[in-house]
Formats: C-alpha cells, sequence, structure tokens
C-alpha cells in the first residue's frame, strides 16, 4: 500500500509542478494584474495560474482510477460527479481570474454546482449526533444543508488565501486527514483522489511559497473547496454526518473563525459582507512585525492542532468533542483578554460603527462613481480632478498621491491642513508606483471612523485605476491619455465627460 501511495502522489505533485513551471516560461497569466485589489498583501503582477496545475494533476489521477478498479467501483454517477463537479468550480474560478464575475453571478454557480452534485448522490440526508444515539432525517432540507456544504467549503479555502502559501498550506492538510478517513473506511476511490489532491496541492507550494511566484487564483481555491467538500461527503457512511464531516470542520476550525469573525466586523462598520480588507488573521500578523513567512508557520501550527482535533473526533467517534469544544471556547477568552476587549469597550465600539454606516455608505457609492469615470475621463490629470472631489464629499481636508516620482496634492482652505496634532494621517500602498495620503479633521472622524473611510478611499483609486487599465490598455499616471474611441457610442461618452475641477 505505501508505494502505491507514494506513487499517486508524485504523480500529482510533477504533473502540478510541470504544468505551472511552464505556464510561467511561456508567459501564461502575465496580465491577470488584478489591480483592483486593494487588499492584497503583495505588489506587482503576479500569475494566478496555480489553479490549472492543481487541476491538471487532479484529472491525471482520476482517470488513472479507471485503470485500477473495475465498472461497478469507479463508473457510478457520485465519482463522475467529484471530477465534473470539481472541473466546473475550476472553471468558474478560472473565468474569474481572467474577467471579474459579480458576487452574485459566483453565488448563483456554485449553487448550480453543488444542485448538480446533490442530484448525482452527494448529499446530506441525515445527522447523526455525536453523544446520543439519535438520527434525524433532513427530508427535503438536505437540498439546503448540502448545498450550503458545498458553497462553505468552496468559499472558505478562496477567503484565507490571502497570504504566500496559507490556503495551499491548509488545503494540503485537509487532503492528508481526508485520506486517513477514505483508508479507514476502505474507500479506495476516495483515497485515490485525495492523494492526487495531496501532490497537486504540494506541487503548487513549491511555487507558492513566500515569496511567490504564482498564486492559485479563484481556480484553485474553488477546486480545493468542492473536492473537500465532496469527498467527505462521499467518505460519510451512507449520507449520514458522522465523523467523516466533523473531522474536517474542525479541521477549517482557522479560517471558519476568521470568516465568522470578517463577517461581524464588516456588518459593524456598515461595508459589504463579502468585500476584502486587511481585519485577517494573517494580516494582523504581518502588521504585528512578523515576517510573511514567519506567519505561515504560525498558522500552519494553528492549523495542525485543528486537524490533530479533527482526527481525534473521527477516532474517538466523537467522545471528545466536548472537551475539544471547551477548549476552542477558553481559548477565544484568553484571545479577547490579550486584546483588552472589555463588554465597554465592545459596547462603544459597536455604538461608533453603527454611528459610521451612513458615512460608509457615502463613500462607497463614491467609490463606485469613480470607477464610472474612469471609463468616460480623457486623461489620468482629469481623472485625479474627480478624486478630489470624491475625497473632499467623503470629508478628508487634504490628500497627497505619488506616482512614481510625481506627486499631487490638495487641501481645503479653512480647516485644520496645516496643524498635524488636530488631524487623522493614514496612507496606502496602492501599488509598487502608487501612494495615498491622507488627512482629516479629528473633530470630524474618530480615529476608526476615520480608518474605515481612507481605506475605502484607497480602494477607490485602486478600483479606478484597474478599470482605466481595462478600457484603456495602459497603465494609470497623471499624464496618461485615454486610448481614442472605435465606436460613436464611446465618442458621445467621452464629449459628455466633464471632469470635476
Amino acid at each position: 500500500m505505501f508505494f502505491p501511495a507514494i506513487f499517486f502522489v508524485l504523480l500529482g505533485c510533477v504533473a502540478s509542478w510541470l504544468t505551472i513551471y511552464y505556464a510561467v516560461r511561456i508567459g501564461m497569466g502575465a496580465s491577470q494584474g488584478n489591480y483592483s485589489q486593494h487588499h492584497h498583501t503583495h505588489s506587482g503582477i503576479i500569475p494566478r495560474i496555480g489553479g490549472l496545475g492543481i487541476v491538471i494533476g487532479f484529472t491525471l489521477t482520476y482517470l488513472l482510477c479507471f485503470f485500477f478498479f473495475g465498472e461497478l467501483d469507479n463508473r457510478s454517477l457520485m465519482h463522475y460527479s467529484i471530477f465534473g463537479g470539481g472541473v466546473l468550480a475550476f472553471l468558474l474560478g478560472f473565468i474569474d481570474d481572467i474577467k471579474p464575475l459579480g458576487a452574485k453571478v459566483k453565488l448563483l454557480a456554485q449553487i448550480i454546482i453543488a444542485l448538480l452534485a446533490h442530484h448525482a448522490g452527494l448529499q446530506v440526508q441525515t445527522i447523526s449526533l455525536p453523544f446520543v444515539d439519535a438520527t434525524f432525517n433532513l427530508g427535503v432540507l438536505s437540498i439546503f444543508v448540502t448545498i450550503g456544504w458545498v458553497v462553505a467549503l468552496m468559499n472558505l479555502i478562496n477567503l484565507i488565501d490571502g497570504l504566500d502559501g496559507l490556503a495551499g498550506g491548509v488545503g494540503l492538510m485537509l487532503m492528508c486527514l481526508l485520506a486517513y478517513l477514505a483508508f479507514q473506511g476502505g474507500a479506495a476511490f476516495s483515497l485515490i483522489l485525495t492523494l492526487g489532491m495531496c501532490g497537486a496541492i504540494l506541487g503548487f507550494l513549491f511555487h507558492n511559497y513566500p515569496p511567490a511566484k504564482v498564486y492559485m487564483g479563484d481556480s484553485g481555491a474553488y477546486l480545493i473547496g468542492y473536492v473537500i467538500a465532496s469527498i467527505s461527503l462521499l467518505n460519510s457512511e451512507k449520507g449520514t454526518v458522522l465523523a467523516a464531516l466533523i473531522a474536517p470542520m474542525l479541521a477549517l476550525a482557522l479560517p471558519i473563525c476568521d470568516v465568522a469573525f470578517a463577517i461581524i466586523r464588516r456588518g459593524l462598520k456598515g461595508l459589504p459582507l463579502f468585500r476584502p480588507d486587511r481585519g485577517h488573521i494573517h494580516h494582523r500578523l504581518v502588521a504585528s512585525g512578523l515576517s510573511r513567512q514567519r506567519t505561515v508557520m504560525v498558522l500552519y501550527a494553528v492549523s495542525l492542532l485543528a486537524l490533530v482535533a479533527g482526527f481525534l473526533a473521527f477516532t474517538a467517534q466523537g467522545r471528545y468533542l466536548a472537551i475539544l469544544l471547551g477548549v476552542v471556547f477558553v481559548f477565544i477568552l484568553l484571545v479577547l483578554r490579550r486584546q483588552k476587549l472589555s463588554p465597554q469597550t465592545l459596547g462603544r465600539i459597536c455604538s461608533e460603527s453603527f454611528e459610521a454606516r451612513q458615512d460608509t455608505k457615502n463613500a462607497l457609492q463614491l467609490r463606485d462613481w469613480l470607477a464610472l469615470e474612469a471609463m468616460r475621463a480623457d486623461s489620468g490629470e482629469h481623472l485625479w480632478s474627480d478624486f478630489r472631489f470624491v475625497l473632499k464629499k467623503i470629508g478628508f481636508c487634504r490628500a497627497e498621491l505619488c506616482i512614481g516620482q510625481v506627486e499631487r496634492a490638495f487641501y481645503i482652505p479653512n480647516t485644520a491642513h496645516d496643524q498635524p496634532e488636530l488631524l487623522w494621517q493614514e496612507s496606502h500602498q496602492i501599488n509598487s508606483q502608487t501612494e495615498l495620503t491622507l488627512y482629516a479633521e479629528k473633530d470630524h472622524f474618530s480615529q476608526r471612523q476615520f480608518s474605515i473611510i481612507s481605506d475605502v478611499a484607497g480602494e477607490a483609486w485602486a478600483r479606478a485605476a484597474a478599470q482605466w487599465r481595462c478600457s484603456n490598455d495602459c497603465e494609470l499616471t497623471f499624464e496618461a491619455k485615454a486610448k481614442a474611441p472605435i465606436s460613436y457610442r464611446e465618442q458621445k461618452t467621452r464629449n459628455l465627460y466633464r471632469p470635476t475641477y
């Protein structure tokens, strides 16, 4: 058994590594600079083609299953759906990496993929409680639970893909856990696929570990998430949610907690729940002074502990689940205490956040307006004029924007723009060539409120720069000129454009 296992791991690893290596050499994905991602921790253009290597390793492993198994063992609708759904998940993410899709479009596509998996037999039909001998039949609710499980796993992996090596490492640990569960349950098909995926992710990590040469992109994240979700359902005993589902949930404790706190954080601030930010655990660790490599290693250690917890949940049939949950609760209390978060402090934070919601909503609308103006602007200088208008409306009294060696600045007369002790100040590195510094009077904003709208303002310029690059095929600078319109409609739109001075 040892040598066949090594063979499948090596197959996935070599196929993934070679695919990514040659894709980078021929320049594939070199134009995938998603400059609208203001909250990414990297600078410059890094191709998001890691998912291509992972899907090639996954495909080769799946095809070999036809040689190792007979027709009754391998050629079932559920087995086809694991591969087919994985490919669909990859294609959805790959399209989004090339040309970003809206959140609603991606969610609808994910739901359709999950429905197809449910129709093929990958279902959560019953729920078995780990502490009592009781099983509940879900009936029609099975569809909603299955959809929730598949969609959640696809997005969880994607949401933690904010630091070199993090999502790939967590995905690799989960695949190792699923491989062990498949081995214990005698599920040879699941075992081979998970071993192949272990190798494919490992091959990708050779290119992705800090400093990353490629990213997995949405294509790799969605593929890994779908395979985890579908293999978990296949491993479960006759559709019953036992350790086969509990173990992966415990192993995903880190991203689940991170996403839960992110949703609460954004909700309190009045921001869209799925808007990226720099408040994730890995962002905070990097901001505290840890290098990216050390941050990844710390999060690997936490994920490994969660993985051990999932392993114990499986081997002990849930008997230690209460103890594990108790340890997690104590850990959360210690973290809150270290952050000096008292009920009074939390109350004040919530109160400030609710008061700032209208200002945040106004800033988000102005951000979207500027991105639309970038499609019509005839020069970088005129777009800067529009951006000054946005900053004034949001409430900033002074700003400095530096692109390369060229800087533009403005201030509002009759304000405390020249009195540093009366101002909040924050700088944003939009990309390797662009830095934005913003100032606002302390009398008008709390520090927390200023930080929120300052971040939105930085994102506004990042999105406008991305839209300019998409519309004009050139980088946005103050001297940049829009390309000549190629249709009457574009000419009419350009004629109607008037910069805001």
